[in-house]
């Protein structure tokens, strides 16, 4: 254990809208750390009976913010912030869970962010439900870009705000969380620009509860898309400008976030020539066999489109899955083939739609869009 003269104090911080069942466990795992030089803040807007006796169990050791109106997760943190005193802040969600709090989850974050402004934490789910297995690889999929951009730049653009943790004089420096949507993104983006210095790391993990169904988890989509496009619209020079100069960097970023854009990429560059020279080698293979003469009327009818997206899917997820288990076995996350076939031709299709509506709906209604579920 290093001594406490030579650690800097870490502020947590934790927003709660109304309740969390998984609050009370992650108050006492943070409590349990051995690291000494630390403190809790929890925020809660709109508290509820359930909220209000954590409240009480945990009064003495813990600062709690009660707001009785809802006035927003931005709002909330940074209220939070002006009541710390500490050197490193770091975001935890009310849903997440440590994963390595027993063998001291604050002393190895404290060592991690040696010589850097901001740190992204490993992020899992755990993967009890269908929905948490293709969660899981969209998780595994923002870990690799964290970490390649960690690895390539130095900076980041993006992180998952769930966990992830900030030097007090680089939040000071970007002015805290701005009022929009994806906050999170928005203030990696502001620190990429001021050129704040970023590491991930899967020494220290959390785990996320996703959304308990995919209703809920359309509506939370939702609310992504339209922050996504928010941030585009507040953020569009600066992309092109890193997207011209690192190309290399932010193009694989793109598709490891949502690969389904590696099908949507092919079956547009590709010419349909190549896939007509495939189908005519295809048919005077089979036109030497009469009993196929039905198959071949089909391939001649529906035989690009057939031949076409056959080729794309399998050479495009036999590539994707090579890279992601490559990924899992590096970043430590579980990877099975089957898993991440639904993940790529269900789950990524549909996250990729959700954020091409918002992205629309931004750009030519955002005067229409109310935040005030948000900020």
């Amino acid at each position: 254990m290093v001594a406490s003269k030579d650690l800097d104090k870490i502020s947590i911080l934790v927003p709660v809208y109304r309740e969390s069942s998984l609050l009370e466990r992650l108050l006492t795992d943070l409590l349990r750390d051995p690291y000494q030089s630390k403190e809790v803040l929890v925020v809660i807007d709109e508290p509820t009976e359930i909220s209000l006796n954590v409240v009480e169990r945990f009064r003495d050791r813990i600062i709690f913010i009660l707001n009785d109106g809802r006035i927003g997760k931005v709002n909330a943190l940074n209220e939070a912030f002006n009541r710390t005193s500490g050197n490193i802040l770091l975001f935890l969600d009310s849903d997440v869970q440590l994963q390595t709090a027993e063998t001291g989850f604050l002393e190895i974050l404290e060592r991690e962010m040696k010589g850097i402004d901001v740190l992204d934490i490993k992020k899992s789910t755990d993967r009890c439900s269908f929905l948490e297995k293709l969660v899981h690889y969209e998780y595994l999929g923002c870990s690799l870009v964290s970490w390649f951009f960690s690895k390539s730049v130095g900076k980041t653009l993006g992180v998952n705000g769930a966990a992830f943790a900030i030097r007090r004089e680089a939040f000071e420096r970007l002015g805290g969380f701005r009022r929009t949507i994806n906050e999170d993104v928005d203030l990696a983006t502001r620190s990429f620009v001021e050129n704040l210095s970023f590491r991930y790391t899967g020494r220290v993990s959390v785990s996320v509860k996703p959304q308990s169904g995919w209703k809920d988890w359309y509506k939370q989509r939702r609310r992504w898309g339209i922050g996504a496009g928010v941030w585009l619209k507040d953020h569009y020079r600066l992309l092109a400008r890193v997207s011209i100069r690192k190309p290399q960097v932010i193009l694989p970023s793109l598709l490891l976030i949502m690969p389904s854009l590696l099908l949507v990429f092919f079956n547009c560059l590709l010419p349909d020539a190549l896939y007509l020279c495939i189908l005519n080698l295809a048919l005077l293979v089979l036109s030497t066999q009469p009993n196929f003469v039905p198959l071949i009327i089909f391939l001649t009818t529906f035989g690009i489109l057939v031949v076409k997206n056959g080729i794309v899917t399998t050479l495009t997820y036999t590539a994707l899955s090579c890279i992601f288990y490559s990924a899992a076995r590096e970043l430590g996350y579980h990877f099975n083939p089957f898993e991440f076939l639904c993940y790529y031709l269900i789950y990524s299709p549909l996250s990729l739609l959700m954020n091409i509506i918002g992205i629309f709906r931004v750009m030519t209604h955002n005067d229409m869009i109310d935040l005030d579920w948000k900020v």
